[in-house]
């Protein structure tokens, strides 16, 4: 790769827009259909401005009130800004521009950085690609909390000794006939088997596990039995694997993809900028001036 060599002390020659007093000109600009409404100094709002700032279906009156609250603190920050240039010494003022500098730079590279994600990035990252990630970075995903697979099913109390028989043989034909008997009285299940859940989403799935030792009892037994006066509810862990171990694969599957994505973000503007710079170099755009 060609380089560009630089010795101590050269200076790298960067275009900046210049005022006539040497200060960088962050003057606000005025398009050919505003009007300017109110002048306070070399400061300025246009009809644009106001409107901005102005709520759909607001009332006359409270629009007046809001615009001429706006105003006065708008006239109140720019004579600050004023004073302060009038008195802050001149390193301090270049020290600011500097600062004002890097962050429009920030600013407009974020922009484009977004439109050239929304442009040219998808979302979709496919199954083969995820599953090559985590295989090859498995070390790198340990739980930092229990996690469980598991079932759960309220049932009617009439219902509550066939389905116990049931729910808890283990057997999915079993599992079957008791969905006939939830889907037929309507009432709450979990059937997302496949699915790895922290226990706190499982405690939030069920507050009732919060109570007394009900928590300690499905943890050590796989499975609980909740009753009160009209509906029981059968809950059986599946699969547990505790805090510290390999996280599974389904479970980290999520963050995986957002890690790709953000990943393939990155290179993308990444990619932009070495391409650039090859193209400032062989171009000759780059001009230092030696000592």
């Amino acid at each position: 790769m060609e380089r560009v060599k630089v010795k101590i002390g050269t200076l790298l020659v960067l275009s900046v827009l210049v005022g006539c007093k040497g200060k960088l000109d962050f003057s606000k600009k005025k398009a050919e259909d505003e009007k300017v409404i109110v002048q306070f100094g070399e400061h300025f709002l246009t009809d644009r401005d106001i409107r901005l700032i102005l709520p759909k279906d607001i009332s006359k009156d409270d629009s007046t009130k809001l615009v001429n609250t706006y105003i006065e603190e708008w006239v109140k920050k720019k004579a600050i800004v004023d004073k302060a240039e009038d008195n802050i010494d001149e390193l301090t003022l270049k020290e600011i521009d500097n600062k004002m500098v890097e962050y429009r730079q920030d600013l407009l590279i974020n922009a484009y950085n977004n439109y050239l994600i929304e442009k040219n990035l998808t979302d979709s990252v496919s199954d083969a690609e995820v599953l090559a990630y985590f295989e090859e970075n498995k070390e790198s995903f340990p739980l930092i909390k229990d996690v469980v697979r598991y079932r759960a099913v309220t049932v009617m109390k009439s219902d509550e000794d066939r389905v116990n028989r049931l729910f808890n043989s283990g057997r999915d034909e079993d599992f079957d006939e008791v969905m006939k008997v939830v889907l037929t009285s309507g009432t709450p299940f979990h059937d997302k088997d496949s699915i790895w859940y922290s226990t706190d989403v499982l405690q939030g799935h069920f507050p009732e596990l919060v109570e007394g030792d009900n928590y300690s009892q499905l943890m050590n037994r796989r499975r609980l039995k909740i009753s009160n006066d009209s509906t029981v509810t059968f809950i059986r862990i599946l699969n547990l694997k505790p805090k510290g171990e390999k996280a599974p694969y389904e479970f980290v599957k999520p963050t995986i993809k957002n890690l790709i994505l953000n990943k393939r973000k990155l290179n993308l503007l990444g990619d932009l900028q070495n391409q650039l710079y090859k193209e400032a170099i062989h171009n000759n755009q780059i001009k230092i001036n030696e000592n």
